[in-house]
């Protein structure tokens, strides 16, 4: 009898854990569904002015910097900085047309994460430059003074946060 009392407790109790993992589970996918999670979410912007007007604008410029060849399949230094010098451009035009586009009810996170962007350009820049002189020259990224993190993490949190996919930078130096 004890040991029918044992199997039984042996085979409902990982049941029950089971369940209750599944159970839990359930409830965080259909809570978080719902989409009152995202308006309390770090960052999401109060209304989706910003991030409607910015998301086509940062779509340009990533249809224009995919024809580029890609930094690290050009054969020589002075051809990749070309490429990165050209993908420069492209960022700066987009963050520029980015500063005409209204910024709803929200302009200090969308000029902080503008300036951002626009030293993550200056960080390509940088690099660009340092591939004419120095053919092993590394790209580095500048640190957020807000995290302690590269910018790049922020501005690419921002832009997913927002729904802005194309506003993110892109992974073609690192």
């Amino acid at each position: 009898m004890k040991r029918r009392s044992l199997l039984r407790l042996g085979v409902l109790l990982p049941a029950l854990i089971a369940l209750a993992v599944a159970g839990m589970w359930l409830w965080v996918f259909l809570y978080h569904l719902g989409g009152d999670w995202l308006d309390n979410q770090p960052g999401r912007l109060p209304d989706a002015t910003f991030a409607t007007a910015a998301e086509p604008v940062c779509q340009l410029a990533v249809d224009r910097f995919v024809r580029l060849p890609r930094a690290w399949e050009t054969p020589t230094p002075d051809e990749r900085a070309a490429v990165v010098q050209e993908s420069v451009g492209i960022f700066a035009e987009m963050v520029a047309d980015l500063r005409t586009v209204s910024f709803g009810n929200a302009p200090g996170p969308v000029e902080e994460w503008l300036l951002d962007w626009e030293t993550y350009i200056a960080d390509r820049a940088d690099y660009g430059q340092r591939l004419t002189t120095d053919p092993a020259a590394r790209f580095y990224v500048t640190q957020s003074d807000r995290d302690r993190r590269q910018i790049t993490l922020a501005i690419d949190r921002f832009a997913q946060t927002n729904g802005m996919p194309s506003c993110a930078t892109p992974a073609d130096l690192s």
